[in-house]
């Protein structure tokens, strides 16, 4: 029971308890992950589905977990859960899935991203992955984040409140990463990228690293070439 293991928290160390913490939660997001249509769950909003971490809380009480026990496993991870889906976990599991160092990591999970500016970030699991959800990201989730901060940006003109002068100055910049989102993916599908769950991580995941489309370097420069390479 992984609450057994919260509750030793205070007597296991730090990093066994952030461990135990972090396999929980992938356990959760591969449940959300494969219970979701597409398996394509994004971490920003106004991108047509409700965010990843809004459902992470409620698949925690689903679990009969407290309102306490939920907070008390933001102190496990060490930071707050959002911060951690966003900034962390992908990183995190990565490593600690790699038990031979020798050979590439193997997350099942993957962050997307279109770039420093988080116009666009998802989760995507590697079971439903494949060349037609990649274009979904483009036709589906990011035509309505762009449609979404165009909104926003259109409210903000005009104003001098902090809040709209933020906004002033980070959209367009958003908006512009975007684009080269866009751009990127179309590359790729003309590049005949048709990801096969049989591949492999590596030879699926390097088109997208080479890219900057992922938040972690997965595979190394070497592996990186080898899979770019890869004619199997």
């Amino acid at each position: 029971n992984v609450w057994y293991w919260f509750k030793q928290s205070k007597i296991v160390p730090v990093h066994r308890a952030h461990d135990i913490a972090m396999e929980f939660l992938a356990d959760l997001l591969r449940e959300i992950l494969m219970e979701d249509e597409d398996g394509i769950v994004p971490l920003v909003r106004n991108a047509g589905e409700e965010v990843l971490v809004n459902r992470i809380e409620k698949k925690f009480y689903e679990k009969g977990f407290s309102t306490a026990q939920f907070s008390q496993f933001s102190s496990l991870l060490g930071r707050e859960i959002d911060e951690y889906i966003n900034h962390h976990f992908f990183a995190n599991f990565s490593d600690h899935l790699n038990l031979f160092m020798y050979l590439p990591k193997t997350p099942f999970i993957w962050h997307i991203t279109s770039g420093k500016h988080g116009a666009f970030e998802a989760y995507i699991i590697i079971y439903k992955w494949s060349k037609d959800k990649l274009f979904t990201i483009k036709s589906v989730y990011v035509e309505k984040r762009e449609s979404a901060l165009r909104r926003e940006l259109q409210d903000a003109a005009g104003s001098n409140t902090v809040a709209a002068q933020e906004a002033q100055e980070r959209i367009p910049k958003q908006l512009d990463e975007l684009q080269e989102f866009k751009q990127k993916i179309d590359e790729l599908l003309a590049e005949g990228y048709d990801p096969q769950l049989d591949d492999g991580v590596g030879k699926n995941i390097a088109p997208l690293q080479k890219r900057g489309m992922i938040t972690y370097d997965v595979l190394n420069p070497g592996q990186l070439e080898k899979y770019l390479n890869a004619d199997w």
